[in-house]
């Protein structure tokens, strides 16, 4: 329910019930610094009345209250992270009509101090955003300049807003391309709604890159940033105020392993954070995280408890114009139903894919061995020119969404 806002600004952010407990502290630290700005939370579950009993003292967005024409149509060929990511566009705008500066954060952040820097900023700036990292890496390790360059310069788990008529363009253009095209597919340059925003300085010269070191410290910019206490407030590189810490792939079993996305740092080689980790981990627990964390996201189900499997979101996003007259695709009276029975991508049993990083090649080995075994031999056989263009097709069709004809 939105409020009739007393106060000029209002801050976001977006998840499903998994991600409460991560939200809630969000929320709390922000509001800590921020008493004068009113906080929403976008859940793009289904709507629960018991989640709404549980969170009476929060301002609670539904995702399907969002306008958006044929939403249950983007909540199917778009997974959990998709759409919380492609929504957020349209959900700023929405807010942006009522207050004159709206930032968005993700649910895994917590704030250490008041965004000054941010809203100075959007005084005079339409759009404000902060890069991923401010010097470049390149040392064999992960993230580097090669995963920036696929994922996207800046990091749009922070973004900031204003009410003029440049913030209203760019939210616009965003979540145009964001509903069209806001898929996870980095090997043929999509990347959510991360990836758009490197195009956006060269549309929106009002837009306002921030180069402040205390601004969404996070894994992926480590190489760049030491954390240290001074009279009990955390500091980056010793004088630049630590403004909020992006928790990204935090891990609550083993809070001093930086993240299991990144091969630079050891689990333990940052002592300088470890007191931070810890004091996140103890929040995350007193927030209800065991009980939260274990919750199936609803919009991963027809409506008799079938299984959506991730290659039946693509596959559906793929032959999408044959289905104009399926105004529910959740539904198990219907023809999409009917197409995931018939060609087996849809699971009766609750089987959730699991979502892999390059430090879980070696589980595969076996597969990965017999793989390049038949690549060896499609090599002899094709001669290097044409397993060159074979390569290059492969990554084409590497996105079920350009396999079409395959169920045509």
């Amino acid at each position: 329910m939105l409020l009739s806002p007393k106060v000029k600004n209002a801050a976001v952010t977006i998840c499903a019930v998994n991600f409460l407990s991560k939200a809630l502290i969000l929320k709390e630290s922000f509001l800590n610094y921020h008493k004068d700005t009113d906080f929403y939370l976008l859940l793009i579950d289904r709507k629960s009345t018991e989640i709404e009993s549980i969170l009476t003292d929060v301002n609670i967005i539904w995702a399907e209250d969002l306008l958006i024409e044929n939403f249950d149509c983007y909540a199917f060929k778009f997974d959990i992270i998709e759409l919380s990511t492609n929504v957020k566009p349209t959900c700023l705008k929405m807010l942006l009509s009522r207050y004159e500066k709206v930032l968005y954060i993700d649910p895994d952040i917590k704030i250490y101090n008041y965004l000054q820097p941010v809203y100075d900023c959007l005084d005079t700036h339409s759009v404000v955003v902060t890069p991923h990292a401010m010097t470049p890496v390149l040392d064999g390790m992960n993230p580097s300049d090669v995963d920036f360059s696929r994922m996207g310069s800046f990091n749009l788990g922070f973004v900031g807003v204003s009410r003029c008529e440049e913030g209203i363009a760019f939210l616009d253009w965003w979540s145009e391309r964001c509903l069209k095209l806001g898929f996870y597919e980095p090997q043929i340059g999509l990347a959510v709604d991360q990836k758009w925003v490197d195009l956006a300085p060269c549309f929106f010269p009002n837009l306002k890159v921030l180069r402040d070191l205390g601004l969404n410290v996070a894994f992926w910019n480590l190489h760049e940033r030491i954390l240290s206490k001074r009279d009990d407030k955390w500091y980056v590189n010793k004088d630049s105020p630590l403004y909020f810490f992006h928790f990204s792939s935090f891990s609550n079993d083993d809070p001093h392993a930086i993240a299991h996305k990144q091969s630079r740092f050891a689990t333990g080689s940052r002592p300088d954070l470890h007191e931070l980790l810890d004091e996140y981990a103890v929040l995350l627990k007193s927030n209800g995280e065991s009980k939260f964390s274990s919750q199936k996201y609803s919009n991963d189900y027809f409506d008799d408890g079938t299984y959506i499997t991730p290659a039946l979101r693509r596959f559906y996003a793929a032959l999408e114009d044959t289905f104009t007259d399926v105004k529910n695709p959740f539904s198990s009276n219907l023809r999409v139903y009917a197409f995931a029975i018939k060609h087996r991508l849809a699971l009766r049993k609750f089987q959730p894919a699991q979502r892999y990083t390059f430090k879980d090649m070696d589980k595969f080995s076996s597969a990965i061995n017999i793989i390049n075994m038949f690549l060896r031999l499609l090599l002899r056989v094709v001669g290097p020119n044409r397993y060159f263009s074979l390569m290059k097709y492969l990554v084409h069709v590497s996105s079920i969404r350009n396999q079409r004809d395959v169920l045509k």
